[in-house]
C-alpha cells in the first residue's frame, strides 16, 4: 500500500517522499491514492490562500494558487489537457488525432483551450476567495483526481504503451473502491451537505470520457490529465453555484 501510494503521488505531484523499487502492479495500483494526492496539493493551495490573502487581493491571490497548482503537480495535467485539446479538436482523421496527442509541440486548440481553463480557473477562484470559502481548496482537487480513477476504472486505455497502462491494468473494484472512500470523507470533511453538489458532476465526467471514447476508440494518459483540469474548472463553478444560489 505504501508503496502504490508513493507511485501515486510522484506521479501526478513533484514531491518526492521514497524511492521504492519499480512494481509495475504497486503502481497501477497507486490509482488508489490519486484522491490522497489531491489532497495534499489541496494543503499546499490552502497554505498559499491562507498567507495570501493577509498580503494581497483576491484576485492576486487567485493567481497564485493557479500558479501554486501548477509548480506542485509539474503541469502534467496540463500537458494532457493541452495535448487533448489539439487532437480532438483538429477535425483530422483518427490516427492523425492521435499522432498530434503524442506530439509534444503545442498546437493553437490546445493554446487557446488553455487559455480558456485559465480564465474560468482564475474568475470562480477570485470569486470564491472573496466569499471567503476554503473547503473547496481541498474538495476540487481530490474530486477531479477521482474522476481520473473513474475514468480509468469504466473505460478502455488506447495505447499499446504508454504511462497510463499500469493504471489501466491494475486499476480494479478496490482500488476505485479505496479511491471513492478516500474522496467521500474528504469531501464530507470539508463541505458537508454541500458535498451533493459533485453528484451532479459525475454524469458530466462520465458523458466527456464517453464521447473521447466513441471519438478516439478508447482514453489515453492525456484524456485522463484532460479530465482532472475539466473536472476542477467545473468543480469550481459548480461550488460557486452553491454559495451563492
Amino acid at each position: 500500500m505504501w508503496s502504490s501510494f508513493v507511485f501515486a503521488l510522484q506521479f501526478l505531484t513533484r514531491i518526492h517522499i521514497a524511492d521504492p523499487e519499480w512494481d509495475y502492479r504497486k503502481c497501477g495500483e497507486g490509482s488508489s491514492f490519486f484522491p490522497a494526492a489531491g489532497l495534499i496539493i489541496g494543503v499546499f493551495l490552502y497554505i498559499t490562500a491562507f498567507v495570501g490573502l493577509k498580503l494581497f487581493t483576491p484576485l492576486i491571490v487567485a493567481v497564485l494558487l493557479i500558479v501554486t497548482g501548477v509548480v506542485i503537480s509539474g503541469g502534467l495535467h496540463l500537458d494532457g489537457f493541452m495535448d487533448s485539446m489539439d487532437g480532438l479538436f483538429s477535425g483530422r482523421s483518427l490516427e492523425r488525432k492521435l499522432e498530434i496527442m503524442k506530439d509534444s509541440r503545442a498546437g493553437s486548440f490546445g493554446v487557446v483551450g488553455l487559455g480558456c481553463l485559465f480564465l474560468i480557473k482564475l474568475s470562480f477562484m477570485v470569486e470564491l476567495l472573496t466569499l471567503g470559502k476554503i473547503g473547496w481548496l481541498f474538495a476540487v482537487p481530490v474530486f477531479a483526481r477521482w474522476c481520473m480513477v473513474y475514468s480509468i476504472r469504466h473505460f478502455p486505455y488506447l495505447r499499446q504503451a504508454g504511462l497510463g497502462n499500469p493504471y489501466s491494468d491494475h486499476t480494479g473494484k478496490k482500488e476505485f473502491l479505496i479511491a471513492s472512500a478516500i474522496t467521500a470523507v474528504v469531501l464530507l470533511a470539508a463541505m458537508g451537505t454541500e458535498v451533493i453538489v459533485f453528484l451532479v458532476l459525475i454524469p458530466l465526467n462520465h458523458l466527456f470520457a464517453r464521447w473521447v471514447n466513441n471519438t478516439l476508440g478508447g482514453l489515453t494518459g492525456d484524456i485522463y490529465g484532460a479530465t482532472a483540469e475539466i473536472m476542477e474548472a467545473m468543480g469550481l463553478i459548480a461550488v460557486y453555484l452553491t454559495y451563492t444560489t
